[in-house]
């Protein structure tokens, strides 16, 4: 029934009203004292308001105003009982509509039943308004909520999100998610506005039991599920007051957190407010969307702990590789000793016989020794601990080195050897030992798998990375190549992937009757990707293999990278700070920084020497990087020094010399970002 409050103090108007209305089925409330109409209107809850103007007060028109904005939160029908003759604008605009007297009982019946229609009609708009600001509020919980589990890896906080999401979008009372990582690791999450009582807590653990259990009937469960392995974390928000057994009674959704057969634990809410159909949609879709990034967590951190094992087992190898190696030295240089004594005669003569078994045992403790090599050489590389003394050098030494080794071996076995190299090679940063290593893995490979009077040709030169065209290497650098090319078995095509494999050696009669570790080749890779180079090989089967690698041509730039990066690495193994310190002029000039550093800074020790690498940048020389162990107080006082040089010797007053500072780890942390700070950084001081 709809009410209607008249405010009048006229009693004719009042009971000619009041039959009306009740007889049209209307509920009526009148007021007749001013004071009491606001009163009224919050008890009485009125769908539509006829104020007579007539009425007796102190001023109409004011507390006319004052009930339009009184209604207008509560779309109440507003109306006025008028005169013919009003002309009072100020009042007249302050109502919805007017019924003028003398009143007509059939117009004054169908205007109030119209406008409370209007009213009703204003109140099915205004909650579907709530309505759809309310759905648009969980959509957009549901977006950022989703945004926000891409984002992680970690179970917990993955959990943590959607209950943030929950919280946000269906303002529960309480909550519980029973979490499983194994039958041993259970988690009872409980969310709640208040602190549960002990037996409301019980209760809920025992539901979230049995919630589980139902899920599965008759069928397997994939956890096995004891009160002893569950462990409660509580997550209480407000500890005035203890929620007890009659939160049970709320209104309650619930879910699997589940993807196929994949399955992660259960969910319920509780909320004191009945749940309405768009909150069960909200609910069923952030249980659905949690369940895909908690596989992919699951799955992370089961790669995880499997690249562990998988680490540990690598390096058990390694060690137990190394250890043994080391445990087979000892006797084997004993053995190659007494054999060489036994040769040499100071143990008595020998016959021709003895001879011949002694030199045999001898070849085969060298071809020991090598496996043994062999086997420390790739436990270090895998360790990480192989030593690498990188410098300037012709890469024509190593290789000279080696064919002078290797010269007895290719005469014995009447191998046509060719050694070409190209004129005007530039110098390479290599470490010269480890390149003649892999030189001599190669040569030595292409010895044994060429037969009797066959040919080995190696070859050097200048390329460029695009004529490589490997992935490995840069295309705008230059390289220096060496191939090695045999006329011997040759390789299938589809095993040229395996021969940088360790322990792998191409089956074939020949290859087993030479036999072998199969670890040279892989040890070659290793050497030359610490070079920042590539190998590769081409081959056709039975007319022979072409084993070529390249290393770079570096510039003195990306030398003075390379040294940068070592003391980097030192820098953070040991902890401490480095200090780098550029110069540069844009006319040569002798050297002053051992003057500047030389005066009392803190400089615990350099960690390089000064060296001039005579980079060009723009049109700057840039005399000196220099790095050493410092603090920031240091670098600073560097910097003062380097100005206050400058300024006081006569003999730079003709030069722009150029200085800036940089300081790992305070600044950035990778070489490419230090230098482009020294870059970025640069002071110019000018005469």
């Amino acid at each position: 029934m709809a009410r209607v409050l008249f405010i009048s103090n006229d009693e004719h108007k009042i009971s000619t009203l009041q039959a009306i209305l009740t007889k049209n089925m209307l509920d009526i409330e009148v007021v007749c004292e001013e004071g009491k109409i606001f009163e009224n209107i919050q008890s009485f809850f009125p769908d539509l308001i006829l104020l007579d103007t007539a009425f007796e007060c102190s001023d109409i028109v004011v507390l006319a105003k004052k009930i339009k904005i009184n209604t207008q939160t509560d779309n109440i029908i507003f109306s006025l009982i008028v005169n013919s003759d009003c002309d009072n604008q100020d009042l007249l605009k302050t109502a919805f509509s007017y019924i003028v007297e003398p009143m007509n009982e059939k117009i004054l019946v169908s205007t109030i039943m119209s406008n409370i229609r209007m009213k009703n009609s204003l109140d099915v708009l205004s909650k579907n308004n709530a309505d759809l600001a309310k759905s648009l509020y969980q959509l957009d919980v549901l977006y950022n909520t989703s945004t926000r589990f891409a984002g992680s890896l970690d179970r917990e906080k993955l959990v943590d999100i959607m209950l943030e999401g929950l919280e946000k979008s269906l303002s529960f009372n309480m909550s519980y998610i029973l979490l499983f990582n194994s039958d041993d690791d259970i988690k009872l999450i409980i969310n709640s506005l208040h602190p549960l009582s002990e037996r409301f807590e019980q209760a809920v653990k025992l539901r979230a039991m049995i919630s589980y259990k139902s899920l599965f009937d008759k069928k397997q469960m994939p956890y096995a599920i004891k009160p002893e392995n569950i462990n409660v974390e509580r997550r209480i928000k407000h500890p005035y007051v203890e929620y007890d057994l009659p939160v049970l009674n709320y209104d309650n959704m619930f879910a699997p957190i589940t993807v196929g057969e994949k399955f992660f634990g259960v969910i319920e809410v509780f909320r004191e407010e009945e749940f309405k159909s768009e909150d069960a949609t909200c609910f069923q879709t952030l249980s659905k969307q949690v369940s895909i990034p908690l596989e992919t967590a699951t799955l992370y951190d089961e790669i995880k702990q499997t690249n562990t094992k998988l680490e540990n087992l690598e390096r058990m190898k390694s060690e137990f590789i190394s250890i043994v190696s080391h445990e087979l030295r000892t006797p084997l240089t004993a053995i190659k000793n007494s054999l060489g004594i036994l040769k040499g005669g100071t143990a008595g003569e020998t016959t021709p016989v003895m001879d011949k078994f002694l030199g045999l045992a001898e070849r085969n403790v060298l071809r020991l020794k090598g496996i043994i090599n062999d086997l420390l050489d790739l436990s270090k590389i895998e360790a990480g601990k192989m030593k690498y003394t990188f410098e300037r050098a012709d890469i024509i030494t190593p290789i000279e080195a080696v064919k002078n080794t290797l010269e007895n071996l290719i005469k014995e076995k009447n191998i046509n050897f060719s050694l070409d190299i190209e004129d005007s090679l530039p110098l390479v940063f290599i470490d010269t030992l480890r390149i003649e290593q892999v030189v001599t893995n190669l040569i030595s490979n292409a010895i044994k798998f060429t037969p009797e009077n066959g040919e080995i040709k190696v070859s050097v030169k200048l390329c460029s990375g695009v004529e490589l065209n490997q992935a490995e290497l840069a295309p705008d650098m230059d390289y220096i190549t060496v191939s090695v090319k045999d006329s011997g078995i040759g390789i299938e095509q589809e095993n040229l992937e395996k021969v940088f494999d360790k322990f792998q050696q191409i089956e074939s009669s020949l290859s087993r009757k030479i036999g072998g570790t199969g670890l040279g080749l892989p040890i070659a890779k290793q050497l030359v990707d610490a070079h920042k180079g590539a190998i590769w090989v081409e081959s056709v089967i039975n007319q022979g293999s072409n084993f070529t690698f390249a290393v770079p041509v570096l510039n003195d730039f990306e030398i003075f990278k390379s040294d940068l990066e070592k003391q980097l690495v030192s820098a953070k193994a040991n902890n401490y700070k480095l200090g780098i310190v550029k110069i540069s002029e844009k006319t040569q000039g002798a050297s002053f920084i051992e003057d500047i550093l030389s005066g009392d800074i803190s400089i615990i020790r350099k960690t390089t020497n000064v060296k001039d690498y005579a980079m060009i940048e723009g049109n700057c020389k840039v005399l000196y990087y220099t790095v050493m162990q410092m603090d920031r107080y240091a670098l600073n006082f560097v910097g003062k020094k380097i100005d206050g040089f400058i300024n006081s010797e006569p003999k730079y007053k003709k030069c722009d010399i150029l200085f800036s500072t940089a300081l790992y780890p305070d600044d950035e942390m990778t070489v490419e970002a230090l230098i482009e700070r020294l870059r970025t950084n640069t002071i110019e001081v000018k005469s």
